[in-house]
């Protein structure tokens, strides 16, 4: 029996509905006829109100866009008004060079007029000391004489007996600002109305007139907070941005109209309104700087009657509750658009658009509100009212040609849709089946069907498929469970190695770096960043790698020393192959080993101090025992009679020699054994005081002027009298280096952790070549001297744990800094 395929069944099906197209066409029709009438005037409908919303989304949008720009020209101001200087010719020059136009309403309701005007942009300008004084003042256009100036860090004596601008920029850094919420004097309904129905008609009523503060803090040229620079932004301009727009038209409005729900608004971060043709919507305080609060279901009547309800869209879901949800969606920084009823019953659209704008008060949520454009549901169905009755005219027309067709051709079409059914659909059903229950897991089923067509062909060939799809499936099971460990594994390893690991392609990009990487390299560690890039500031490394790269150079390990952070470091690098040969790339690795390096140096310098000492100290042992035998026989000698002069003299110059030596043989011995270090709690002002009164007499002898300006400094621990022989030693080599005179002053001061002693002369300082070898035994510049005298300062100070440093020019005098633990 010859097979008949699934082709032929088809074709077959297809050649009999090709004859009679009209008839099937009219059979369909006849049979979704009312729902299709239904169906396509919704749609026109809904057409029409997705266009129309996409639309009023994207006005919003552009509304949204222009006002951050505006936010962030204001901050521009802010800071060029910042740089300049402080006079009333210059700063009254960039207030009225900052002006923008506004469109208002004029005249009366009866002879209305409208008005396009440039104003100031800002309503006030002001500069404000550290304290907290105005200094300058410009308001409204005037500057405001210095007897009306307030003084704003008290939040009770600004403008809106509220204000923190003063403490919140104060806290800031260089170069930050702080941008305020509105504020300003809530108007209520009887204000803006005074008399009239409602807000288009009112021309006689109150203007809302609040500001948004920009401040940022002034600094001297020390860095020392000096004040602030404020720029208080007129409410006016950001009712620009939503007071004209006519959401049924391309035209703008000088006003718009509440009633009808056509207009716009915006509202805060905090989800207040901030602009709206009703002005008692409009956040704001109260005559004494309290906050009105928001319109809700437990407001007073007496609250609702008068118009003292601002408007928070947190607090609105009384009203409709898409009003909190839209609050919600501009905090996502999400735009789009809602069904919404206004507080006047009007049903309405309206689209919404966050303002992205992250300064000040705005960093919480990164926008500074959302723009709101409402427009009425009804005013959108002309369209699809027109379109659906036309649709349901030739529907009905057409409805009565094709009835006869579709009687005729009914037996036919059943027959056709039965032998597609029984051929075709019901095969393809059982496999689709089959396929459902494989992919919810049901591994066990598998497609039988007798057919000899292509649809058994199918199914034959889905069971091959089930069966290699289970196998493949436990093996990349298996696969990704080896993977992912492998991965973790590596990773851990990786971030837990305190070297610079990274590695780079053969072009020289970065491809992956550990966490110590990132902290030495910094924000140029970006991968696929070119390692010319992100090793810029590493001395020669740049080159190292395109040598490594370009097979120049070998693989290994080798030092580095570059200059980072204004001081030398130490560092180990590697290259090593990714991959047999130069294809893979290589891996670079970073270790630090400055702090090695340093306490290398450091047992190096105590190892031969200490070697120093001994020698010292075995020298002094050695030669003091015959030198004092030597000098009580010189003195002997040269107190006998008869010798003559000369010989006198000589043997007297032998003794001072001799004592020289002695002196020298005490600094050794005191050098290398010093007594032990005893701390106890001490007036370090006190202790300097007094050894400072042992010196006077001398410094007078010697015309030098001893100045002590003792500071505040806490009784702490420290050994009184090596702190005494520290001094002594600073302010006799002062002594030694003026010997026609000049100043040597004594200062002390305390921070947290340290205090500190300043020993400061005028003399001819301290050569730079110098400067490096003051601190080394027995380096001198002195004829005389034994060059011990700061090492054994040093020695002190380290003995504390402190340390001591030194600031000096050539001609320009010698300061020496000793800062002191307070604890421990």
């Amino acid at each position: 029996m010859r097979r008949l395929s699934l082709f032929r069944k088809t074709l077959v099906a297809m050649l009999l509905l090709s004859l009679v197209p009209l008839l099937t066409s009219s059979l369909i029709l006849a049979t979704n006829l009312g729902r299709v009438r239904e169906e396509l005037a919704g749609r026109i409908a809904d057409s029409a109100d997705r266009q129309a919303s996409e639309s009023l989304r994207l006005r919003a949008e552009q509304v949204a866009e222009s006002t951050a720009d505006f936010l962030r020209e204001c901050e521009a101001d802010l800071r060029l008004a910042a740089t300049l200087p402080r006079t009333a010719a210059i700063l009254g020059a960039f207030y009225e060079s900052r002006r923008g136009e506004i469109w208002r309403r004029d005249g009366t309701a009866a002879a209305p007029r409208e008005v396009h005007e440039l104003i100031p942009r800002y309503r006030s300008l002001a500069v404000v000391d550290r304290r907290g004084r105005e200094t300058f003042v410009i308001r409204d256009g005037k500057v405001v004489p210095k007897k009306e100036l307030r003084d704003v860090s008290d939040p009770a004596g600004t403008a809106f007996r509220s204000e923190e601008y003063f403490r919140r920029t104060r806290a800031l850094k260089r170069g930050e600002i702080y941008v305020s919420h509105l504020t300003g004097f809530h108007v209520s309904k009887d204000e803006q109305l005074a008399g009239a129905p409602d807000p288009e008609s009112a021309y006689d009523g109150k203007e809302y007139r609040g500001v948004i503060r920009f401040a940022t803090p002034l600094f001297d040229h020390r860095g020392a907070f000096d004040g602030i620079m404020v720029l208080s932004l007129d409410h006016r301009h950001l009712m620009e941005f939503t007071q004209h727009i006519n959401p049924g038209s391309n035209s703008s409005v000088v006003f718009p109209s509440y009633k009808s729900g056509n207009y716009a608004f915006i509202f805060d971060d905090e989800g207040w309104i901030i602009t709206h043709p009703k002005y008692w919507d409009i956040r704001g305080v109260d005559r004494r700087g309290r906050p009105v609060p928001p319109y809700s279901a437990r407001t007073p009547a007496a609250d609702v009657e008068r118009g003292r309800t601002p408007y928070n869209l947190d607090q609105a879901g009384f009203i409709h509750p898409n009003y909190p949800r839209v609050a919600r969606m501009v905090r996502e920084r999400r735009s789009g658009h809602v069904d919404i009823t206004n507080v006047g019953g009007a049903k309405k659209i309206m689209a919404f658009a966050p303002i992205v704008y992250d300064t000040g008060d705005y960093r919480a949520y990164g926008i500074f509100g959302g723009v709101t454009i409402g427009f009425q549901v009804d005013q959108f169905h002309e369209t699809a009212r027109a379109g659906a009755a036309l649709i349901n005219r030739q529907l009905r027309e057409h409805l009565r040609l094709s009835a006869i067709i579709v009687a005729a051709t009914s037996i036919m079409v059943a027959l056709c849709a039965w032998l597609l059914s029984r051929g075709v659909t019901r095969p393809l059903a059982l496999l689709s089946e089959r396929a459902r229950r494989l992919a919810a897991g049901d591994t066990a089923e598998r497609v039988e069907i007798a057919a000899r067509d292509e649809v058994g062909e199918l199914a034959d060939t889905f069971n091959r498929m089930a069966d290699n799809l289970l196998r493949t499936l436990d093996e990349l099971k298996g696969s990704r469970l080896t993977i992912l460990e492998e991965r973790n594994f590596k990773e851990s390893v990786l971030e837990s190695i305190s070297s610079a690991i990274m590695t780079l392609s053969p072009d020289g990009l970065l491809t992956s770096i550990n966490g110590t990487g990132r902290e030495f390299l910094g924000e140029s560690a970006r991968l696929g960043a070119p390692c010319g890039e992100i090793l810029r500031g590493w001395g020669d490394m740049p080159e190292r790698v395109a040598a490594v790269l370009a097979g120049v150079k070998g693989y290994g390990r080798e030092p580095l020393i570059v200059e980072r952070d204004g001081r030398e470091r130490h560092f180990e690098v590697g290259f090593f192959p990714i991959h047999p040969g130069r294809d893979g790339g290589i891996t670079l690795t970073m270790r630090d080993e400055t702090e090695k390096e340093r306490l290398r140096e450091e047992m190096t310098r105590l190892d031969r101090l200490a070697s120093l000492g001994k020698l010292a100290a075995g020298i002094a042992h050695e030669v003091r025992n015959p030198l004092t035998g030597v000098s009580l026989l010189l003195d002997d000698l040269h107190d006998r009679a008869g010798l003559d002069p000369e010989n006198q003299a000589l043997m007297e110059k032998a003794l001072q020699e001799i004592e020289r030596v002695e002196r020298l043989i005490a600094g050794l011995l005191n050098f290398s054994s010093p007594p032990r270090t005893t701390f106890r709690e001490g007036d370090l002002n006190r202790v300097l005081q007094d050894t400072l009164l042992l010196l006077r007499r001398e410094c007078e002898r010697q015309g030098i002027a001893l100045a002590f300006a003792p500071g505040e400094v806490p009784p702490f621990a420290f050994d009184i009298e090596k702190i005494k022989q520290a001094l002594l030693n600073l302010v006799k080599n002062a002594l030694e280096v003026m010997p026609d005179g000049g100043t040597i002053s004594v200062t002390t001061a305390a921070g947290d952790r340290f205090a500190t002693i300043a020993v400061s002369d005028s003399g001819p300082g301290i050569a730079p070549a110098d400067l490096p070898l003051i601190f080394e035994p027995f380096f001198t510049r002195k004829g005389a001297g034994t060059g011990l005298g700061l090492s054994i300062v040093q020695r002190i100070v380290e003995e504390h744990h402190g340390k001591i440093t030194v600031e000096s020019a050539a001609g320009r005098g010698t300061t020496f800094i000793i800062s002191l633990p307070l604890q421990g």
